[in-house]
């Protein structure tokens, strides 16, 4: 007998569009046509009802004047193939027409982080709906920014970095710095640039002070340091900017 993992697979059929409710269709309608989304039809009867569509992604809304946007429990996840293209379009489409990046408030937009599972940010439109927007990591490749070579450290650097970047819980992630403070040296410059990124990040969320010191030094002895280097150079210079 095959297993089910031989089993041959159906066609696929079609796709999955989600509806999800808005208390103002007009209002919804606006502020992903801000984005870059293409209005295909918006209805008042029987019901408010709108389509719209940005590449092959699909959202249809329906009206629902009862609903309070910050107690909306809806979500949906989106999957594409390049979560950066997307992430820089919307930003720069919010920053067109309000002049701003809106990282709190509905609606809003995160930052982009990178999780054990995917690269990806985090949507909140008008209504109160949550979209999670990602690229998959690749089995091979890991998440470059979650792990350290340290098997002593690595275990508790992944459950920090998973309380900043994907529960979003900077006050819990702040109280465990100082186990990495006490043992920072004891980290290879790699390892120890990871880390610092991440305290970095918890005190620019906090709006505490900021000391980067040790992490510009660091990244200053490693010029020549190749991918790696270049890639905790551009995550320094992305939380830095709010980006």
């Amino acid at each position: 007998m095959k297993s089910k993992s031989e089993l041959p697979h159906p066609e696929p059929q079609g796709k999955v569009i989600p509806v999800l409710p808005c208390p103002d269709i007009h209002k919804q309608t606006a502020f992903f046509e801000q984005l870059g989304f293409t209005l295909l039809g918006k209805y008042r009867s029987p019901n408010a009802y709108a389509i719209l569509r940005f590449g092959n992604i699909e959202l249809h809304f329906y009206g629902n004047k009862k609903l309070v946007p910050a107690q909306n429990p809806s979500m949906c996840y989106i999957k594409i193939k390049d979560v950066d293209e997307l992430y820089h379009s919307f930003v720069s489409a919010i920053k067109c027409h309000t002049g701003k990046v809106p990282r709190s408030g509905i609606p809003r937009i995160s930052k982009i982080r990178d999780l054990k599972e995917d690269r990806r940010f985090t949507l909140t439109d008008t209504g109160g709906n949550t979209y999670y927007i990602g690229t998959p990591v690749k089995v091979k490749e890991g998440n470059f920014f979650r792990t350290l070579a340290s098997e002593k450290f690595a275990k508790q650097f992944s459950l920090l970095y998973d309380l900043v970047y994907s529960k979003e819980d900077f006050l819990l992630a702040a109280s465990r710095l100082s186990f990495f403070l006490e043992s920072k040296d004891l980290l290879s410059d790699l390892d120890k640039a990871k880390f610092l990124l991440v305290m970095l990040d918890i005190q620019k969320q906090l709006e505490l002070p900021v000391d980067d010191t040790e992490l510009q030094t660091v990244i200053e002895n490693q010029k020549e340091g190749g991918r790696d280097w270049e890639k905790v150079r551009k995550k320094y210079e992305e939380i830095l900017s709010g980006e």
